[in-house]
């Protein structure tokens, strides 16, 4: 596959450089561009062992540096690879994506259907499943498991359980977690729980009660109206649930009281070990807290303002905006939202340094900047970047699609911009500063003294070199001038 892809990047690349004709490619002491949009755009750089080619815009691209490469035929395709034979697919996503190491195979449609298998030091979880219908995998400590839904066989490790077993569910099965064993009968009706000093029974929703000797004991009646819980009794903070549900609930712990009337409307919370006391009267409209973890006040939809720890977060006319901050002794973080993700501005601050290390703003669906450590970037159109703001794969998959302007630059004046997937683009590096107009202009400047530009890709055009002048017409260079040599003794 990896070899078929190599030939059909290097036959677009042939086939736009035999087009092309007079349009030859640019030497600089950055590297060589040829353009010919928007068919193939190429880009190499001999010092970086770095080489770039795009065909029809954004839609194919082949990029190679060092051992590593990547091609794209977006949003079909995503595939990155190296010479030990490591490579990682995508496949239109998020449809499917597959990976392979020398160690390691794995391969997803969807997260519905999954293999991976390899070498466990490696990340590989040695399972196969196509959910809900079939598991299969391998266990370290207990073997290898089959399960095909609903007709039965057992799992290991998966779902919160060491072990899952059923037949002709919900029939029958049975579940081991921790020493404790349960039997379900016609899930979830009938349940039999079997432990050290444990014993339960339940008949969903009729009644259920278990306890374990010195560690909890649960009854519930007409589930979930009438319920009786004591947790926790083997630690130093038990606790005591009970209620009759939704009419009051009531938790008692050594540190923790509350009560709740009328759930979810109505509660009262008193954390004696974080020092706090919360009223909601109801929930979600009002809640005031006080105390030193946690304070604040909250009159939805119109205004809230609330701490909790080292965060504080803000509402003002919910949902129109939104602030949400996080101080601790290193770093200040700050969220600012309009109508959730309408707009979004992200600043995370370095107090030592006073100055933000990382800034991201944007405003569906037009734009997103981003800065991170003196390096910025700004791209538009924006239609899936503000959901996902960190989400690599949507960035080489979706983004450069809809990417019709971007730009990067940083603090030390370098630059890169580009117009409709390089019909206009700008490169500067130090005192080198290249770009071009396509078809119509392009410009080159070199701290060695180097001067050019064309127009219609060459058709007329200037170029200084070291004192050497020429000019350029119906493509064929013509010496105008030249660097007086120095006499001779």
């Amino acid at each position: 596959m990896s070899s078929a892809l190599i030939r059909i990047c290097a036959g677009l690349l042939v086939a736009a450089l035999l087009f092309a004709g007079a349009a030859s490619a640019r030497q600089s002491g950055s590297g060589e561009v040829f353009t010919l949009w928007p068919i193939a755009d190429y880009r190499s750089s001999a010092h970086l062992k770095y080489s770039s080619f795009n065909a029809l815009g954004p839609l194919i691209s082949y990029q190679k540096k060092g051992a590593e490469f990547e091609f794209a035929l977006r949003p079909l395709l995503f595939w990155t690879g190296d010479r030990a034979g490591a490579s990682y697919n995508e496949y239109l996503y998020p449809l499917a994506g597959r990976k392979k190491v020398p160690e390691q195979s794995y391969f997803h449609l969807f997260h519905l259907y999954q293999y991976d298998f390899g070498e466990r030091q490696n990340g590989s979880k040695n399972e196969l499943f196509f959910f809900p219908l079939i598991f299969y995998g391998q266990s370290p400590s207990q073997g290898d498991y089959l399960a095909v839904f609903p007709l039965g066989g057992k799992l290991y490790d998966k779902f919160g359980r060491d072990e899952i077993r059923f037949a002709l569910f919900p029939l029958y099965g049975q579940t081991r977690r921790k020493g404790t064993l349960t039997t379900n009968v016609l899930w979830p009706i009938g349940a039999r729980i079997r432990g050290e000093n444990e014993t339960g029974l339940k008949l969903w929703p009729l009644y259920g009660g278990s306890q374990k000797e010195g560690v909890y004991r649960k009854r519930y009646y007409l589930w979930p109206v009438f319920f009786n819980y004591r947790l926790n009794l083997d630690t130093s903070h038990p606790k005591h649930q009970r209620g009759a549900f939704p009419l009051y609930i009531a938790e008692d712990a050594p540190l923790v009281r509350s009560r709740t009337v009328l759930w979810p409307f109505f509660r009262y919370q008193s954390d004696r070990e974080k020092k706090y006391e919360e009223w909601q009267f109801p929930w979600p409209l009002i809640r005031v807290s006080r105390g030193e973890y946690k304070q604040g006040n909250a009159i939805l939809p119109f205004y809230a303002d609330e701490r909790v720890g080292d965060r504080r977060k803000r509402w003002f006319l919910w949902p129109l905006y939104k602030i949400e901050e996080i101080e601790s002794d290193l770093l200040k973080l700050r969220r600012d939202r309009v109508l959730y993700f309408l707009y979004s501005h992200y600043r995370e601050t370095v107090l030592e340094e006073g100055s933000s290390r990382k800034v991201r703003t944007s405003l569906w669906p037009l734009f997103t900047y981003k800065s991170v450590k003196g390096v910025s970037h700004f791209s538009t159109l924006s239609l899936l970047e503000p959901f996902f703001p960190n989400n690599q794969s949507i960035a080489r998959n979706w983004s450069p699609l809809w990417r019709l302007y971007q730009k990067k630059w940083d603090k030390h004046g370098n630059e890169i911009s580009s117009l409709l997937w390089n019909l206009y683009w700008k490169e500067r590096r130090g005192d080198e500063l290249a770009m071009e107009v396509f078809p119509l202009f392009s410009y080159q400047l070199r701290k060695e003294n180097h001067l050019e530009f064309k127009f219609l890709k060459g058709l007329f055009g200037y170029s200084s070199d070291e004192g050497q002048r020429r000019l350029q017409l119906f493509f064929v260079p013509i010496n105008i001038g030249a660097k007086a040599t120095e006499p001779q003794d």
